[in-house]
């Protein structure tokens, strides 16, 4: 099948990569110059919106996805009348406004922190009622990896300044434990696959590594329920993931979702006999089957900024090194390590030291 990825990065090409046996023909889509994926594929250097770019694309390709969702939803819409677009442009759109996201959430039956819309710094502190530091002021759109959000105790012109750049939603704080994330994915013909939790830990807003698989059969159960009802909703193809807090009474709060392969889901090329990657091109072609996966336990860390030196590399536990190819650049994400084992006591046992050496 001929398949056309907006978006050029490194889960265009780790998508790519990982479906090679599968024998489809990729083009992607990209304005940047040397994306990532650019080097395992044909690359169009071109808007996303480009008219005669999406003419191609329909005369030529079977079906088109993303890498990242914030891709024109125009350009989506305009393909999807005329070829297959997976995710669908409903769930997209969902996707980029955190508002509408949790207005979904809650339609849903999904538990979720209390939110609202804020248009002034009248309307934050009417709602905060003097407990500023007990609330995020984030960005409706494009707040990716941390991005646009701020403490409502934070100075009052940095809060002036994202409200009057931006339209803006308010949220409580979550008192959680932990972090985690499931990975669901769907075909047209409704057959549905999850995969165990994932803990994940951040850094200043950005992901910093993954443990796999985080157990817990009521919060599995639960997650699940949850990626069932989006899923279905939306009549959805593709990969998934939603991201919870696990908060202190036990319970899931959802966060957000990315209609796309994610993060928190890279340790699935070494740690699972079907990565996520692989995943999603099997449901966009219609070739996802239940044939079992079988899993590793496993650690991922991002590579952030600045590629590690090889002496650094040497000191670390035997691991798999994923190289994106970026230029370096600050919290900018170069690559990924992963690191599987038998059990999760032998990842626990070595995650201290691997912190250690990547954080040195």
């Amino acid at each position: 099948m001929k398949i056309a990825i907006f978006g050029a990065g490194q889960l265009a090409m780790m998508m790519i990569e990982e479906s090679s046996k599968l024998n489809h023909d990729f083009i992607v889509v990209d304005p940047s110059q040397n994306p990532p994926a650019g080097k395992h594929a044909k690359h169009l250097q071109t808007d996303y919106t480009d008219q005669k770019t999406l003419d191609y694309i329909i005369a030529n390709y079977d079906v088109a996805t993303i890498d990242f969702e914030n891709v024109d939803i125009s350009a989506m819409r305009f393909l999807e009348r005329k070829i297959k677009v997976f995710p669908p442009t409903e769930a997209l759109e969902v996707c980029q406004d955190r508002l509408l996201e949790k207005n979904l959430f809650r339609k849903l039956n999904i538990n979720v922190t209390e939110y609202k819309e804020i248009k002034n710094m009248s309307d934050l502190k009417n709602y905060c009622q003097g407990n500023e530091s007990r609330y995020l002021l984030k960005s409706r759109r494009f707040g990716y990896d941390g991005k646009n959000q701020l403490k409502c105790n934070s100075k009052i012109d940095l809060l002036e300044e994202l409200l009057s750049e931006c339209s803006c939603i308010i949220e409580k704080i979550v008192d959680f434990s932990t972090e985690v994330s499931l990975v669901c994915v769907r075909q047209e013909d409704n057959n549905i696959i999850f995969y165990p939790l994932i803990e994940n830990f951040h850094e200043d807003g950005i992901l910093k590594y993954s443990k796999f698989p985080y157990i817990n059969k009521e919060l599995q159960d639960t997650a699940e329920k949850y990626g069932k009802e989006l899923l279905n909703y939306f009549k959805y193809v593709g990969v998934l993931v939603l991201e919870f807090f696990v908060s202190k009474d036990g319970k899931l709060v959802a966060n957000e979702m990315a209609p796309r392969v994610h993060n928190s889901g890279h340790w699935s090329i070494e740690g699972s006999s079907t990565s996520q990657f692989e995943l999603h091109v099997r449901a966009i072609t219609g070739g996802l089957d239940n044939k079992p996966i079988n899993f590793k336990s496993s650690l991922m860390f991002n590579i952030l900024s600045k590629y590690p030196d090889d002496n650094v590399l040497n000191d670390l536990e035997s691991h798999y090194f994923h190289s994106y190819d970026k230029e370096e650049r600050n919290l900018r994400k170069l690559g990924h390590i992963t690191i599987t084992k038998n059990s999760a006591e032998q990842l626990e046992s070595i995650l201290p030291e691997c912190l250690k050496v990547l954080d040195n």
